[in-house]
């Protein structure tokens, strides 16, 4: 498969996380559509990641932070609460995906 559509269906399974970890915390938000959860991967990977990766330092750890909160509170009118939860289940549904989607030995 070319590299493009390899990274798009990574993507699409990031939104689906997104999404499923949205709807664990807030049920029936009229918000977590397909759409609006690629817009939140998109928008993490591009203004929390480059944060991320310098965790280990307190401002930037702290700027990722307070950027992954703004994404998700604004993006789904939730509170700090549920987003914080939805941050743990989201790492939950990650591990697990990742768990079944990484190549075995036959």
């Amino acid at each position: 498969m070319p590299w493009l559509v390899l990274k798009i269906a990574s993507w699409v399974v990031h939104a689906l996380v997104v999404m499923a970890s949205v709807a664990a915390v807030s049920k029936g938000n009229r918000n977590n559509t397909l759409g609006r959860a690629l817009l939140v991967t998109v928008l993490v990977a591009v203004l929390v990641t480059p944060f991320a990766y310098f965790w280990f330092l307190l401002i930037p750890g702290i700027i990722a932070m307070i950027a992954w909160f703004a994404v998700y509170t604004l993006a789904y009118n939730i509170g700090i609460a549920q987003a914080l939860v939805a941050g743990l289940v989201q790492v939950l549904l990650g591990v697990l995906v990742d768990y079944l989607l990484r190549g075995r030995p036959v």
